[in-house]
């Protein structure tokens, strides 16, 4: 980078300065003007040089003129003295306009040509822009010689650390941290990381996200997120696209590998659902894919792109089994929670199953339980679980929500007409006698009555509604009539 010390410290143009502003700014051009108000036709960075023809040399309009040139980003104003031109020196009224205004001002002697300067300070730049890149291209080969290592990702990171300030995290498909430059401050992996959510969630292939260009590997489905600081030198800049390009490579090479394992996977997940497979067969195959270590439960989801969400599941359950069928696809995992949170993400408004938690033999049963909880999960517009428990009210919340708050109301129209304390009464203690069977003594514990209470309370729903509670049918119309009226309720 040429600073406004460079430029000033050249013997060759001998300038003179007469007030220091930053001289640590950057200098990207050399410009003659002879305006009174040249900020239209600036772009930053310009040593502007001038004879101050038309510039009153009052202060009032030298600090008009230097403000304007300082809110134009110039770096420099540069006045030139000499027979011929209007000044033979400096005039007091732009030395102290250029002090208040924080301007860098220097002046340009009679036997240095503005075209003089003007050549230095070009071939100045193009002289370092030709070492940038000849840097960049000795990093380009340092990084191709490390790409062929035992573990090309972190020897790229780490060669990179070494020729470039600029921090360079990588994240797998799922957002999880797999390579970062050595020494990377926390705080900015975790900015680079957030970047990498943001561009994962927008599905964009290349994109500036707070400060860091965001690189997403593979044409589909991405493999990967690269993210680079975005605030980079031009030695830098010229090398990223071949380190981008070097990691992709790294990673899809990874990919290709990883195929045949993903194949024996699901091969073996294609066996173990297989009914009727013996325990001893059924274990020996689990034990080969990691599911030995306890229960897991089996998902079905229908996907029209199924082969994508196979690849964004497997990407965020690495230790998962996913098996595709057409339209369908089965996964296997251990932790229900992590299941359903992985399907949330990437299945969301899709028919979703899971079955209950089974040893490896019975996975066959869980797939089962599963494949039949898709049309109930279509139904609902949710994830629906073996292990919710509450099978009634699931069945109930599929019917159309008039119809079962018609079946409730009319079976407990009569309780409804109660005074509402005594109404609350009456239906607590009949769901907990109904939960235990029409058992006297567990259903006083349960509501902490006498025996005799709840004998009387329940005597008294008999009585009102017309049911013999000693009949089972009786009950099993009371008991789906409060279930129905929970159902309801959860629908709204």
């Amino acid at each position: 980078m040429l600073t406004v010390a460079d430029v000033a410290s050249e013997p060759s143009l001998n300038l003179q300065v007469l007030v220091e502003g930053d001289l640590t700014r950057a200098v990207t051009s050399a410009h003659v003007s002879e305006l009174a108000a040249p900020a239209d036709w600036l772009r930053g960075g310009e040593l502007l040089m001038t004879v101050g023809l038309l510039l009153p040399m009052r202060r009032a309009e030298c600090r008009a003129y230097l403000s304007e040139c300082a809110s134009a980003g110039v770096a420099a104003v540069a006045l030139g003295l000499g027979h011929g031109l209007p000044y033979q020196r400096c005039p007091r009224p732009m030395i102290e306009a250029a002090r208040e205004c924080g301007v860098t001002l220097m002046t340009v002697p009679d036997e240095t040509p503005f075209i003089a300067v003007t050549k230095w300070v070009f071939e100045t730049i193009a002289r370092q822009e030709r070492q940038e890149l000849q840097t960049a291209l000795e990093i380009n080969r340092s990084l191709t010689a490390v790409a062929t290592s035992s573990a090309p990702l972190s020897a790229l990171l780490s060669a990179w650390s070494q020729a470039s300030i600029t921090p360079c995290v990588v994240c797998d498909a799922g957002g999880r941290v797999i390579g970062q430059t050595p020494a990377t401050n926390p705080a900015v992996v975790d900015a680079a990381v957030a970047a990498i959510d943001s561009a994962r969630q927008s599905g964009a292939g290349w994109s500036v996200i707070e400060g860091f260009e965001v690189h997403a590997v593979g044409a589909r489905d991405p493999l990967a997120f690269i993210a680079l600081g975005a605030d980079m030198d031009l030695r830098s800049r010229s090398s990223s696209t071949v380190l981008v390009s070097l990691i992709a490579v790294d990673i899809e090479r990874r990919n290709l590998s990883g195929q045949a394992e993903r194949n024996r996977r699901a091969q073996v997940l294609a066996q173990l659902l297989r009914p009727g497979l013996k325990r001893e067969r059924a274990l020996a195959l689990a034990a080969t894919v990691g599911l030995d270590t306890g229960p897991c439960q089996a998902a079905v989801v229908t996907a029209t792109d199924a082969e994508s969400l196979a690849f964004r599941v497997q990407a965020s359950l690495p230790d998962c089994l996913v098996l595709v069928r057409g339209e369908t696809v089965e996964i296997v995992h251990t932790d229900l929670d992590a299941l359903v949170a992985t399907l949330t993400t990437h299945a969301p408004g899709l028919a979703c199953g899971i079955g209950a938690p089974t040893d490896a033999d019975a996975l066959a049963v869980s797939a089962m339980q599963a494949r039949s909880l898709v049309p109930v999960s279509a139904r609902l517009g949710r994830i629906v679980t073996a292990s919710e428990g509450e099978t009634v009210s699931l069945l109930l919340a599929l019917g159309e929500p008039d119809a079962v708050r018609g079946f409730a109301d009319a079976v407990l129209a009569p309780l409804d007409a109660l005074d509402p304390r005594e109404r609350l009464e009456l239906l607590r203690t009949l769901e907990q006698w109904l939960r235990v069977n029409g058992a006297w003594d567990p259903a006083a514990a349960r509501l902490s009555l006498h025996r005799n209470t709840v004998r009387n309370r329940i005597e008294r729903v008999a009585t009102l509604t017309g049911r013999r509670l000693d009949d089972g049918e009786d009950r099993m119309e009371l008991w789906l009539a409060l279930k129905a009226r929970s159902a309801v309720s959860l629908q709204k």
